[in-house]
């Protein structure tokens, strides 16, 4: 038995060294079907969920507080949607995918402790100040950009590839 190992041991291990090799190349398969799998289902629930707000908003809202509104009440279903969608993303990527849904719901100044704040996406202007300087701010261009900016980079991460 010994003599027949070291008579083939080259066909044993190049045989071993064929299947680890197979078996890691389904694997990758497998892990990149899922990845597909779950990124299109991510893409459809937030695309269902904001129709006519995102891409092109054409069911924006005239009343300008009535968006904080219907985004709030969007929450649960794209929460869900996120949970869903995050454990396929790589280590490193769930980091930015958290903030880039962070920059959605708070804002990229906003606090964590407030969970949902769509102020960002309401047009406003005046001016505050900030650690004795006074500062001027006006999205009232640019509400409905950065609305699209925020979803554009949630949506980035179930690129299909």
């Amino acid at each position: 038995m010994i003599e027949l190992i070291i008579n083939n041991f080259e066909k044993i291990i190049g045989s071993i060294l064929v299947a680890v090799f197979g078996g890691y190349i389904t694997y990758r398969i497998y892990r990149k079907t899922r990845f597909s799998q779950a990124a299109a289902i991510f893409r459809t629930k937030v695309l269902t969920e904001l129709e006519g707000l995102y891409p092109i908003p054409t069911n924006w809202p005239p009343e300008t507080m009535m968006i904080d509104r219907i985004l709030k009440e969007k929450f649960p279903k794209l929460q869900i949607a996120v949970a869903e969608f995050r454990p396929f993303l790589s280590r490193s990527e769930k980091t930015a995918f958290d903030e880039a849904w962070s920059s959605y719901r708070v804002g990229e100044d906003g606090r964590e402790i407030n969970q949902q704040d769509y102020w960002q996406y309401i047009p406003h202007s005046g001016t505050s100040v900030v650690n004795g300087k006074e500062e001027t701010h006006d999205n009232t261009e640019t509400y409905q950009d950065n609305f699209k900016r925020n979803v554009d980079n949630l949506l980035k991460f179930a690129k299909h590839t």
